[in-house]
């Protein structure tokens, strides 16, 4: 064979040996375990070919690290925080985003007002009013009784005057109306003495002739008996400190009292005495007049038979929460803590009722009472302990509309602009959260609370409790005022 022929022979079976090779192929693709694999190629082509779709749509991912949390620790490491308890609740996730021993009860100062508020609005509601009544007794006209049901904004300011308190009822409108009642007066009935008929007829000595029927007041009865102070003065918390008198920023508690008993009565803080309830009537006297020139006073309890002869109200309770919250006003918090007690349907007193008062008053709520513990309704007293937490939660449900808490929402005050706060927030950088936060001021001589709701520098709505604790001064206060002032700046990205 010639060499041409020879590869001739040689591609010839080279090529025959393909086709076979094909056809082995072939008839291998079709056979059952080959099912298997043909039925994968095809998703593993469409996978393929998705991811790299994928790829050619999509721009290059770049994976952001979280952002990172914002601390207070510089605020917190400040010798002029002595013992920090805070707690901080963003309301829109109800997350608690700051927790410093946030569910320990501890000494509130006035930061007790917001309970106190709360506890009254659901009790009494906005616009309970309180009626202060005189009485004349039913046998001797002459005779009157002052009673007193927990107003201690009745004012002795002139007609046409203000006191401290914004419209209060006065006690020139309880004089008009009892001497109206004097000049229709008359003397008491008198009894002929009946003869028996089966009696000899005994002649009738005559009686002298008794003195001419004056119209006038001979004696003036203060009943204070609501809460305590029969005897003329009020009550004093065992744990209240009395300078409180004396530089006149809280009277003694009792059921009648005449603007919160203040030696002026258009000031918030004022001298008080130690008988509110003497001072009351005296003033009540003067307001009367010539037709009680010669009345003398005492104390006592007006008889059930007593025929009411003047009355007037009080200005609604939202307004003494106004009052109360934006200028943390003590007396009125202690009027309201007894008129919630009595509500409730306890004995309001005396301070012992309010721990359980306040439970009921706000069982409605939902917030977990049992912690509480209420010596008093002004926060004076260091044995009066609520935790930071719960009064976070309570100031939650402020910002979400619970009913009539609104009237709180309303009542606090404004960093930098009005009552406890006009002069806060107003200096430096502070400056910025100014107008952003309002919030209920808290000072007794172991701390300073600062409680409420902000809108922080990023927009976000927070409620926030923070309490500065021990024996502080006003650079305790400052150092409180700058940590808040943190919570303001870091907003939601807070973190313990």
């Amino acid at each position: 064979m010639n060499p041409l022929e020879h590869w001739k022979s040689i591609l010839a079976g080279a090529l025959g040996g393909g086709v076979v090779l094909a056809l082995v192929i072939g008839g291998l693709s079709s056979g059952t375990e080959s099912t298997q694999i043909a039925d994968q190629e095809p998703q593993q082509t469409e996978q393929t070919e998705e991811v790299t779709e994928e790829q050619e749509e999509q721009p290059e991912v770049v994976i952001e690290e979280e952002a990172p949390v914002c601390s207070l620790e510089d605020y917190v490491n400040d010798p002029r925080i002595l013992q920090l308890q805070a707690a901080v609740i963003n309301p829109e996730t109800n997350e608690l985003i700051y927790d410093v021993g946030a569910d320990i009860p501890s000494r509130t100062a006035s930061v007790m007002k917001l309970l106190t508020a709360a506890a009254a609005l659901e009790t009494l509601g906005p616009n309970y009013r309180v009626e202060t009544r005189v009485y004349a007794d039913s046998e001797d006209p002459t005779k009157i009784y002052l009673v007193g049901a927990g107003d201690v904004t009745l004012s002795r300011t002139s007609p046409g005057q203000q006191s401290f308190y914004r419209d209060a009822p006065k006690l020139s409108s309880l004089a008009f109306q009892v001497n109206s009642y004097v000049s229709t007066m008359e003397p008491p009935a008198t009894e002929e003495p009946e003869q028996d008929p089966n009696q000899p007829v005994v002649p009738i000595t005559p009686e002298p002739e008794p003195e001419p029927f004056t119209q006038e007041i001979t004696e003036i009865v203060l009943d204070s008996s609501l809460w305590g102070g029969v005897d003329g003065s009020g009550q004093w918390e065992k744990n209240w400190n009395l300078e409180g008198i004396t530089d006149g920023w809280m009277s003694q508690a009792s059921a009648l009292q005449v603007d919160g008993d203040r030696n002026r009565p258009a000031q918030l803080t004022s001298v008080r005495s130690e008988a509110p309830v003497e001072r009351a009537g005296e003033w009540f006297k003067e307001s009367i007049g010539g037709n009680a020139e010669n009345a003398v006073l005492s104390y006592g309890t007006a008889p059930a038979d007593a025929v009411e002869i003047a009355s007037v109200l009080s200005e609604p309770i939202k307004e003494w929460i106004r009052i109360m919250l934006l200028r943390s006003d003590n007396t009125v918090a202690e009027a309201l803590a007894r008129l919630v007690a009595y509500d409730v349907g306890l004995d309001g007193s005396d301070f012992e009722s309010l721990t359980s008062a306040y439970k009921l008053a706000l069982r409605g709520t939902g917030l977990n009472t049992q912690e509480l513990v209420i010596e008093d309704g002004s926060g004076l007293s260091a044995y009066s302990t609520v935790s930071p937490g719960f009064v976070a939660q309570l100031m939650e449900l402020v910002v979400e509309g619970y009913p009539n808490f609104e009237n709180i929402l309303n009542a606090l005050p404004v960093a930098g602009e009005s009552g406890s706060l006009e002069n806060r927030f107003n200096t430096g950088e502070l400056e910025n959260a100014a107008g952003k936060i309002l919030a209920k001021t808290g000072w007794i001589r172991t701390g300073y609370t600062l409680a409420g709701t902000m809108t922080a520098s990023d927009g976000t709505e927070l409620v926030f409790a923070v309490y500065n604790l021990g024996d502080v001064s006003i650079p305790n206060r400052d150092a409180l005022d700058e940590l808040v002032y943190g919570i303001y700046d870091c907003g939601a990205s807070l973190g313990n």
